[in-house]
């Protein structure tokens, strides 16, 4: 059985190597028809792959079965599971996936997949306070989009960790970004009372055309990065 220490665990799923139906077994048939809501079958599979892998890891953390594992959630929509002190957050996009798991501390995670300048240039008017966009433009023009993708999974993991999703505008957070480390400098919300609390970092999936950042309420930890390599339940 997986434990989880003092360590964040983050568990990267490539989709492109997964197929929907290898993992059905896992579902309820509530969350089967869930996923068969969603128009395109990427989609679809996007749904069922990463909530199955995400109810085969819960089950191995806590020794259950991943049939077992049920979940409830807050008005924002942010999953937990009742079963013990394991804080867990999940994004998805294009070909990958991200599970990250903490013991007892709130965690997000995001990933992007990297697109066009037009999208850059127009959500970076909406996400970032006047300060942090007055820095992006003096940024050179051949790196903004890569920082500002940067930026938004930042933005997006803390949202996140604090299970607050959009609800809170990204604008009423700072961050520091490149070329500084990340760092949470001001967030105008009632939910974090206290900015030294949290941590951020970005990390790597190992493809260039994807960014994606993490965000613990943890001072100090320790951030593990996993391949999921299984293919159905069966092979776990």
């Amino acid at each position: 059985m997986s434990t989880i220490a003092e360590s964040i665990q983050v568990w990267v799923v490539r989709l492109a190597d997964q197929s929907a139906e290898s993992w059905r077994s896992v579902l309820t048939q509530s969350e089967w028809e869930k996923a068969m809501r969603f128009r395109m079958p990427a989609d679809q599979k996007r749904f069922v792959v990463t909530r199955a892998i995400l109810k085969t890891l819960l089950a191995r953390y806590f020794g259950r079965l991943a049939t077992e594992i049920e979940f409830t959630q807050n008005e924002y929509g942010k999953l937990s599971v009742q079963s013990g002190p394991i804080e867990f957050n999940v994004s998805h996009s294009g070909d990958y996936a991200l599970i990250a798991f903490a013991k007892e501390s709130a965690v997000g995670i995001d990933i992007e997949r990297i697109s066009g300048d037009r999208i850059v240039t127009d959500l970076a008017r909406r996400i970032l306070s006047p300060l942090e966009h007055a820095r992006f433009l003096s940024l050179a023009e051949t790196d903004r989009k890569q920082v500002f993708f940067q930026i938004w999974t930042l933005k997006e993991s803390v949202l996140k960790g604090i299970g607050s999703g959009l609800s809170v505008p990204p604008e009423c957070i700072e961050i520091a970004f490149y070329p500084d480390a990340p760092k949470l400098l001001s967030a105008s919300t009632k939910e974090i009372p206290d900015i030294r609390d949290w941590t951020l970092q970005s990390l790597s999936v190992g493809d260039e055309d994807y960014v994606a950042a993490i965000a613990v309420k943890h001072k100090t930890p320790s951030i593990e990065i996993k391949r999921f390599e299984s293919h159905s339940p069966d092979s776990t």
